[in-house]
């Protein structure tokens, strides 16, 4: 600690917003020609988060699901666009105002006041993108980090990881299936069957009209074709290696992988397979049926384990289990309960959270996850990849110096 305040004073404190490569020529220029790149790196950055999950609704798509989901990603990037344009320009403004960067005044304070300003006048579905990238990046940092038990008892074991998926899966899908929860999830679950006709047949009642092998194949060959386009997407929005390949395309197909189409295939294959199966041998219990099958399908996690997907698990189980029981409480009497269940806080912890992963993406860049720095890249145009390598280097001048 004593070091890194040496080093802030040193190399960070009296420097322009310039010199640290925040931006370049003055603050007041950098107010006014930002907003446009703000602006384009957003939408970029939302098009594949806001309208990829379509394909799983393809051969159900109609006009008003289609407007509502461009609606959705033209809030989302004009909401990150003024976020990052809020930060970049309060950032300048206490530089000026203190004549320094203070350790807390160069990003945590104006990243505080921006979440909170830019957040609260934002639509509800807009923000809750917002709210779980940066829960997200929160979760993401507690487990690199491994200072506590319980993130290095997670972080280490693959086999934990899997089996609190299979919880998550379980929760989320049970959720959707007996609520009709709301909120993305990659897979949809099965129909709810009524239990009186299920008794009356002993036979799997999820397809009516086709066997269970045409039902499983079916679903499998939907999510391949969603997985495909993901992984493409992800290839093609990839940073090349210019040390392996001068030639972009090829460096796109290089990044190729099919995690996604394996692991999207893969769960729609167990989850179905399992429904089916518990569904035509056990007829009486649908509602456990259900539960078992979401259960087992969540194993998947263990031969395509990706953290991004584990740290949402768990954000989405949260949201489930909150959601469920507001509804199973909707008529209550008692005035505590129904206050805790009107405040918004996702809105309250999501200021404090952004700007402790901009603070930590800044000073300790270690901590932070592949998705934290993506986030702020987007929302600020890649500010924290220059200010990044701007630290880097000050930093080993720092290291000879003392040295």
């Amino acid at each position: 600690m004593v070091t890194f305040s040496k080093f802030f004073e040193e190399h960070i404190k009296t420097k322009s917003c310039a010199d640290i490569s925040l931006h370049r020529g003055s603050c007041l220029e950098n107010c006014v020609k930002i907003l446009p790149l703000i602006l384009a790196s957003n939408l970029k950055y939302f098009a594949p988060i806001c309208l990829l999950p379509l394909l799983t609704k393809a051969t159900k798509l109609d006009k008003e699901k289609l407007r509502f989901a461009l609606e959705y990603y033209v809030e989302s990037s004009f909401l990150g666009s003024m976020l990052g344009y809020t930060i970049s320009c309060l950032v300048c403004l206490f530089k000026n105002l203190r004549g320094q960067f203070g350790p807390y005044t160069f990003v945590f304070i104006p990243t505080l006041i921006a979440g909170s300003l830019v957040h609260f006048t934002g639509a509800q579905h807009a923000t809750e993108v917002f709210e779980t990238c940066v829960f997200q990046s929160n979760i993401e940092m507690f487990l690199i980090t491994r200072r506590f038990v319980l993130s290095r008892l997670i972080a280490d074991s693959k086999l934990l990881q899997t089996y609190l998926f299979m919880l998550c899966s379980a929760l989320i899908l049970q959720g959707k299936y007996l609520y009709n929860l709301k909120g993305f999830w990659p897979l949809t679950p099965n129909p709810k069957l009524n239990e009186i006709e299920n008794q009356e047949h002993n036979k799997c009642q999820l397809h009516s009209n086709e066997s269970c092998q045409k039902y499983l194949l079916h679903g499998m060959r939907k999510y391949l074709i969603v997985g495909l386009a993901l992984d493409i997407v992800k290839a093609l929005l990839s940073k090349v290696d210019e040390a392996k390949t001068q030639n972009k395309l090829w460096g796109k197909i290089y990044n190729f992988r099919i995690r996604s189409t394996a692991l999207l295939t893969t769960y729609i294959g167990i989850y179905r397979f399992a429904h089916c199966f518990l569904n035509r041998y056990s007829p009486n219990g649908n509602i456990l049926n259900h539960f078992m099958a979401a259960f087992l399908a969540g194993c998947c996690y263990g031969f395509y384990p990706q953290s991004n997907l584990f740290s949402y698990a768990l954000i989405q189980t949260l949201r489930t289990i909150w959601s469920i029981i507001k509804i199973e409480n909707y008529n209550t009497n008692n005035k505590y309960l129904r206050l805790l269940f009107r405040l918004p806080y996702g809105r309250i912890m999501y200021p404090l959270a952004l700007a402790y992963i901009v603070h930590l993406s800044c000073f300790k860049p270690d901590y932070c996850s592949k998705l934290t720095v993506t986030f702020i890249n987007a929302v600020t145009n890649n500010r924290q990849t220059y200010v990044h390598k701007e630290f880097k280097a000050l930093k080993q001048i720092f290291k000879n110096d003392v040295m």
